[in-house]
């Protein structure tokens, strides 16, 4: 008998193996998915998805008729007072999940420049990072959907935080992701070799790289089709502060239109909740801030690519959140941010050394109300009528745009028309309300 003759019966057993089969038949799949790419040749935008923060604002940008003049971008830090002073501004309730519309800068910026005809919208996101504002900036500032200027609320909590290890980690990231290729950002984005790893191997192996658009359709069919069966969530207001620790859900996977709802006439109080910031803060240094001072440059130099004009904004911070960061850690990040928007030429303002703002202008450790929201965007419109590069931006003549519903991957061939968001109020985001704000209360409700 030859002595070969072991091996090819090995060779033989192998070739009748369902194992074998069932592997040759996956990697036989994924060549074919790799060469057809199905989910990259459609607009991500069509594909079901998780009804989360990023994928509502999303939809309510693309739904804009025109491109908006002015993007708010940053985190709840920014976000909240902003909704808050909209309640008060229109004088009626404003959903914060689909509403995002910001009348009060516009009409604050139109004082600033009179005849100045312009929209403002708030794309700041609950616990988004510059990286996240970087990718909302490369993903949908696109030809139609390009705004003139872009304010960036950044605060030394925004930089250093030891919740955050890596802009993957975010579920804003990995949505906007879908509108690009993320390989040129592998560095910054992926900074553990073990991450890089499952990345590459994603890249590889296209079922697995795609496994969260695969799971997305199927479970988004379903929900879809179980809509009509299951009841909507209760819209009920949170007006005392026993309840504010359900305000911790804002922050859930999945949000729905009719849930969030801030109210004209708020609540006062404030709530300290500094000693659970301290356990995120407690290691900050500013040499950890490092990757975000790096995704805060992409992001200004981005902006200029694109003909966009930056301001970025120290958001104020109260007392008792300036104690949450180790000693000399908060001067160190502001300035480290203030020399970088002096070494891009970039409009910045200090709105901490104002010295405006007092704990009555917040309702936690680093949120503020509609007072404090409205103190924020007066400073801005006066920092836009007073900067050359900011005024002569917004009063330039409109650039010619082609607007389109829905924006498609980089380098895909076919666009498809981008879905409307699933239970979103059927009033109109150009419906100004009344311009006179109610001051009986200071906060609405979230």
């Amino acid at each position: 008998m030859s002595a070969l003759s072991p091996i090819k019966k090995t060779a033989s057993a192998l070739t009748r193996s369902p194992i074998l089969m069932a592997l040759s038949l996956v990697l036989l799949l994924n060549v074919f998915l790799a060469v057809k790419d199905p989910f990259g040749r459609v607009d991500p935008n069509t594909i079901p998805s998780a009804k989360h923060w990023a994928y509502w604002t999303t939809q309510d940008y693309l739904n804009e008729k025109s491109a908006p003049d002015v993007v708010l971008l940053g985190s709840s830090i920014f976000m909240n007072p902003l909704w808050m002073l909209e309640a008060e501004h229109l004088n009626r309730t404003v959903d914060i999940v689909v509403e995002r519309r910001s009348h009060y800068l516009e009409d604050a910026i139109k004082k600033q420049l009179p005849g100045a005809n312009l929209s403002c919208f708030n794309f700041a996101l609950p616990g988004a990072m510059v990286s996240d504002d970087y990718m909302i900036v490369r993903t949908l500032f696109k030809e139609g959907k390009t705004p003139k200027v872009v304010v960036l609320g950044l605060t030394p909590l925004d930089m250093t935080d030891d919740d955050f290890y890596c802009a993957v980690s975010s579920t804003h990231y990995k949505y906007l992701s879908k509108f690009t290729r993320t390989r040129d950002l592998i560095d910054l984005a992926m900074p553990k070799p073990w991450q890089r790893t499952e990345f590459l191997v994603n890249e590889g192996l296209y079922l697995a790289g795609r496994k969260h658009d695969v799971q997305a359709s199927v479970v988004g069919s379903v929900r879809n089709d179980l809509s009509g069966y299951l009841g909507p969530l209760s819209a009920e207001p949170l007006t005392s502060k026993e309840k504010g620790d359900a305000k911790d859900a804002i922050y859930h996977d999945e949000v729905a239109p009719g849930v969030w709802l801030a109210q004209p006439v708020g609540i006062d109080y404030f709530n300290d909740n500094s000693n659970g910031f301290k356990k995120r803060y407690r290691f900050a240094t500013p040499d950890r801030c490092k990757i975000k001072m790096a995704w805060l440059k992409k992001c200004i130099d981005l902006c200029r690519e694109k003909n966009i004009e930056p301001l970025i904004v120290n958001v104020p911070l109260p007392d008792p959140a300036l104690k949450i960061l180790p000693a000399g850690v908060h001067d160190a990040l502001v300035k480290r941010v203030e020399d970088m928007a002096a070494q891009e030429k970039c409009a910045y303002i200090d709105l901490q050394k104002t010295g405006a703002f007092n704990i009555k202008d917040f309702t936690d450790s680093c949120h503020m109300d509609a007072s404090g929201g409205r103190k924020v965007m007066d400073f801005v419109a006066k920092e836009i009528g007073k900067d050359t590069r900011l005024s002569a931006a917004l009063m330039s003549p409109a650039q010619p745009q082609i607007a389109g519903p829905g924006i498609a991957p980089e380098g895909s061939p076919a666009i498809r028309p981008s879905i409307a968001p699933v239970g979103s109020p059927g009033a109109s985001n150009d419906d100004k309300g009344s311009p006179d704000p109610k001051l009986a209360g200071r906060r609405g409700a979230m």
